[in-house]
């Protein structure tokens, strides 16, 4: 692992210093991406000093394309990227706009390296390890657009240490004392105004426990460090009572963080974002998505779910991650719910094959639309093939079929 150090080489502000912590302090690693094409340690800190009069760059360390990593602080530096989670949180920035971007080997597993190694030094867990969108307040914001989850498992993978053991719940607890989803009463509405008041928005305070309230319990519990369920059992009462809500002034977050219209259309959502986690996310809205991307209808949004509503972001022109957020919410709820039905296999032939199908296939893939099977089409099929890792022949048939729908 190549790591350059350049702490002392960074553009600073004349006149503003970063505050600083204990080690013992930090709690998370949050991952971002620049949400830039290219970038550098440099243009990062000048852009932060000069344009937005931060005392630093941002990030602890930034890891570039080509998997060498340039150190931008002491671990101690409490510097701008997750807004009011800054004081408990270690920034990595991987240089790349991966909403458009593919995160290449070289850099992706530089991070994984890194981080196994932060995880390592400062005592934390594989589940510490938090995109940028996963923090309290940020659903709204696509960063770092990758997806989290399959990055943890790599890291388990690698052997980092995981979570401790969920505590167990007893079987048959006193009247209310565990409280989950669909249940309504004061007792309810106390729980979402003390996530209210803790920065866990559980949306409105109306004493139902609805999706959005399981939202916020499970970002409460994950950054609590309990078991992520989504129920308020006495394990999660305690902890709401115990913990500490950050009382230092509201900070900045990261460059790429500056509100858009984007933060209005997620916290103006009443539906709960959904994406790929763990344990994976469950309900009647899990289902809706189902039947609108063709996906199998069991109420569970597992890895097949998310690869349906990929493949439906990208014949609708969305940014491909995999995370029903209000843009998505707003497309589903404009189709009608019907996928494509396969009928031929289709291939190319001499005369090339024409037809409706040949369209859908072609918007799935985002090539031109003609609604001929050409050379273009099918070298682009062999490309999703690959990426599938299913057979590559250029031939859509069954499998490939349901892989695109």
């Amino acid at each position: 692992m190549q790591i350059n150090d350049k702490r002392n080489s960074l553009v600073k502000h004349a006149n503003k210093t970063y505050r600083r912590r204990a080690r013992s302090e930090i709690r998370n690693i949050a991952i971002h991406h620049s949400a830039t094409t290219s970038g550098s340690a440099e243009a990062f800190a000048r852009y932060h000093v000069n344009q937005l009069d931060w005392p630093g760059v941002a990030y602890h360390y930034v890891i570039n394309k080509d998997g060498s990593i340039d150190l931008c602080h002491d671990p101690e530096v409490v510097s701008y990227h997750v807004g009011n989670s800054n004081g408990r949180a270690l920034g990595i920035c991987m240089v790349g706009d991966f909403r458009t971007q593919t995160l290449d080997a070289p850099q992706r597993n530089a991070a994984l390296e890194l981080v196994k190694n932060l995880i390592n030094d400062f005592n934390l867990t594989v589940d510490d390890v938090w995109g940028h969108i996963e923090f309290p307040g940020y659903s709204w914001k696509p960063c770092p657009s990758i997806n989290m989850e399959q990055f943890r498992s790599s890291l388990r993978e690698a052997g980092s240490p995981t979570s401790s053991p969920i505590n167990n719940i007893p079987s048959q607890p006193s009247p209310r004392q565990i409280i989950s989803r669909g249940d309504r009463g004061d007792d309810v509405k106390t729980i979402q105004q003390k996530l209210a008041d803790l920065g866990f928005n559980p949306g409105p305070i109306d004493g139902i426990f609805g999706p959005l309230t399981v939202d916020a319990v499970e970002r409460f519990q994950r950054s609590a460090r309990i078991g992520v369920d989504g129920v308020v059992g006495p394990e999660t009462r305690s902890a709401l009572e115990n913990y500490e809500a950050t009382t230092d002034p509201v900070e900045h977050g990261a460059p790429s963080d500056e509100p858009d219209q984007r933060e209005e259309q997620y916290l103006g959502e009443q539906r709960r974002m959904l994406r790929l986690i763990r344990p994976m996310m469950r309900g009647e809205d899990v289902i809706q998505v189902q039947e609108k991307v063709g996906a199998l209808i069991d109420g569970v949004y597992g890895p097949a779910t998310e690869r349906s509503v990929m493949a439906f972001q990208r014949r609708n022109n969305l940014t491909v991650d995999g995370i029903v957020g209000p843009l998505t919410w707003r497309a589903l709820d404009a189709t009608n719910g019907n996928v494509p039905v396969y009928e031929r296999i289709l291939s190319l032939q001499t005369p090339m094959m024409r037809g409706d199908d040949v369209r859908h296939v072609q918007q799935a893939l985002n090539v031109q639309v003609d609604g001929i099977f050409g050379p273009n089409t099918e070298r682009a099929v062999r490309e999703f093939q690959r990426q599938a890792g299913i057979t590559v022949d250029g031939i859509v048939g069954p499998q490939t079929w349901n892989r695109l729908f």
